[in-house]
């Protein structure tokens, strides 16, 4: 990086002014958008018809003294007075590039120019420092405006790296128990542990490979007024390179890609902000309320991770996210008479493209109503507290991501062997279909699993957490899953042997007491009851952990 690079004054692009033209200027943006390759000339040589007298032009990339878009002067022949034609042109390439500013509410946009090599490398999505000059040119000579123009003499990539913990921090996550970290994600809202936990498996992702992607998609239906929204702008604020979309106030090309124009008219493929968030989550709030013509795009970067425009310009982007989507009923309110694809709107194509779906409804209850109450009382009065706050949430989250962890055979038989039991389970008819696509969410889940445990291996203990997890996740839609089919049995125990048989296989902390409160709500009011419970136990050696967070009965 040259010395100009370095100590240039960096400017936004409201900053500009028409006194900067013809100046070198140190610019910071994103590309939003790229046009095709096109040939500009860098000389051009003029020739008299009659005799050999010629003019020549040239114009230095390097420098940028002069602007090639001023055509020569038409010069006529000194001898003959003759105009003179174009009798060589040499050309090289240049692309055109949509540079929008970051970080504030109505972003300004300017249109580069990039040359050379750097043609190749730069694309929508990439946050970049270029220095330049800056230019302005009439789009029609009848104009008495002028469009400002950049052209990039070179450019470099701004600082993205996430964040990551010191190793004192990275030393804290390891001892931490991981309950916590669920418990810290959007503490401000009462229960939704399910949710939370999928939410924050998500984020961490499993682990990337050829042919295999790594991103899980989670998707959250329900009554309205049930936090969903909360819950999608707090994994924003959480994810690096993550932005949040409603489906009422977005389209196709918005959320993914389409064609604009430049303002001298060059058609170019403009990026949707899930090409921006590249590497990040996108959280779709009301996908219901979308366009199908326009939901459909999502179809292809959920499966193959890329996003295809076979337009008037052409392009294919790597789109590796995390899409996390919540959607309300067709009437507002669940009825669980009907069937998923009647309650939503939603076409199954693209249901089956969610590695986890919840189902959450409002169901009154008063302890439970005057709990959230309690709790939204505390919030405001600042009274909750949670052990990770959100920049080390952030931090925790970019860390695991890094991690690679290594599969067992027996975990692996595991997933293998419930997800044939799941298969041949007898479903109502349009049901969430099980299929390929299951399993690998299944080894997706327990990879995150093991990130979330800080683990290099992915133990047996991760694989029947994500069982556990998918399993949860299917019963909140009320579908059929293996080893659930002896419900009477549950209704004749007594309690302690209600949690021996909880517990009679490896469960974590939030999963066992969100099961307790929903299955026997008259022994425990709240969930918070049933996770006391399970300490008392653990106390007295009923319970032990074999892993940490993680509970069996002794």
């Amino acid at each position: 990086m040259s010395k100009q690079f370095k100590d240039g004054q960096l400017k936004t692009l409201s900053e500009l002014t028409p006194y900067d033209e013809g100046e070198n200027r140190l610019l910071e943006g994103m590309v939003i958008g790229q046009s095709e390759v096109e040939h500009y000339p860098t000389q051009i040589v003029m020739k008299c018809p009659n005799h050999d007298c010629t003019n020549e032009k040239i114009w230095k990339q390097d420098s940028f003294k002069q602007d090639w878009r001023d055509p020569p002067l038409v010069r006529k022949c000194l001898r003959c007075n003759s105009p003179m034609y174009e009798s060589e042109v040499t050309k090289e390439m240049l692309k055109k590039v949509i540079i929008s500013e970051q970080g504030v509410d109505n972003p300004l946009f300017i249109t580069g120019f990039v040359y050379g090599e750097d043609i190749n490398t730069i694309q929508p999505g990439m946050r970049i420092k270029m220095t330049g000059i800056l230019r302005s040119r009439k789009t029609k000579k009848s104009d008495m405006t002028y469009k400002k123009l950049f052209d990039i003499s070179r450019y470099e990539l701004a600082d993205e790296k996430p964040i990551l913990p010191t190793d004192e921090e990275i030393k804290m996550f390891e001892e931490l128990d991981k309950t916590e970290i669920i418990k810290s994600f959007a503490p401000h809202i009462k229960n939704m542990y399910l949710f939370k936990e999928a939410l924050l498996l998500a984020s961490l992702g499993g682990v990337e490979k050829q042919n295999f992607r790594g991103d899980i998609n989670v998707l959250m239906l329900g009554d309205p007024g049930l936090a969903k929204t909360q819950l999608l702008n707090f994994a924003v604020s959480i994810n690096h390179k993550s932005d949040y979309a409603s489906g009422k106030s977005a389209s196709g090309a918005g959320l993914f890609g389409g064609i604009d124009k430049t303002p001298d008219g060059t058609n170019y493929a403009k990026a949707g902000i899930a090409v921006l968030c590249n590497g990040g989550i996108l959280a779709m709030d009301e996908m219901e309320k979308m366009n199908p013509e326009d939901r459909v795009y999502a179809h292809e970067v959920m499966e193959s991770q890329t996003f295809t425009l076979r337009k008037i310009v052409p392009v294919k982007w790597t789109v590796k996210i995390s899409i996390m989507g919540a959607a309300n009923p067709r009437k507002s309110i669940w009825n669980p008479e009907l069937s998923i694809n009647e309650n939503v709107n939603l076409p199954a194509s693209l249901l089956s493209r969610f590695g986890l779906i919840f189902l959450a409804r409002d169901i009154p209850n008063k302890q439970n109503d005057l709990d959230i109450a309690d709790h939204i009382e505390r919030m405001m009065l600042g009274e909750i507290e949670c052990k990770l706050a959100p920049d080390m949430m952030m931090k925790f989250i970019n860390y695991a991501k890094q991690l690679k962890p290594v599969p067992n055979q027996e975990a692996i038989a595991s997933l293998k062997k419930w997800w044939a039991d799941l298969r041949a389970e007898g479903q109502e008819e349009e049901s969430i279909s099980v299929d390929i696509r299951t399993l690998m969410d299944l080894h997706r889940i327990a990879q995150a699993y093991a990130k979330l445990d800080l683990s290099s291996t992915i133990e047996v203990s991760h694989a029947k957490r994500a069982i556990q997890m998918l399993n949860d996740s299917l019963k909140t839609l009320g579908m059929n899953t293996p080893g659930e089919k002896n419900t009477s049995m549950v209704d004749s125990l007594d309690k302690m042997g209600y949690v021996q048989m909880v517990f009679k296989e490896e469960l974590s902390m939030v999963k066992a007491q969100v099961k307790m409160y929903n299955e026997k709500p008259h022994w425990w009011h709240t969930e918070e009851q049933a996770h006391d419970f399970i300490i008392e136990l653990h106390g007295k050696g009923t319970l032990i952990e074999p892993t940490a967070g993680v509970y069996q009965w002794a």
